[in-house]
């Protein structure tokens, strides 16, 4: 998966999951929900699943 990846090292797709559960577009989260069930949950999410979702590895970082 590290093909998928380049730009993402440290979205997990957990938490990319977690955060679907709450986004506002409940259709395009059913959508990716179906997606991410062929990745491991411990596998770093794809560039291109967060590209389209509009979001970024920073959208993730937690406050220090």
């Amino acid at each position: 998966m590290s093909q998928l990846s380049r730009n993402n090292k440290t979205v997990k797709v957990y938490q990319l999951k977690e955060y679907l559960k709450d986004y506002p577009n409940r259709v395009v989260a059913e959508i990716y929900l179906e997606v991410l069930q062929n990745f491991d949950d411990d596998e770093l999410v794809p560039d291109l699943i967060l590209e389209n979702l509009l979001l970024s590895p920073e959208d993730f970082k937690e406050d220090a």
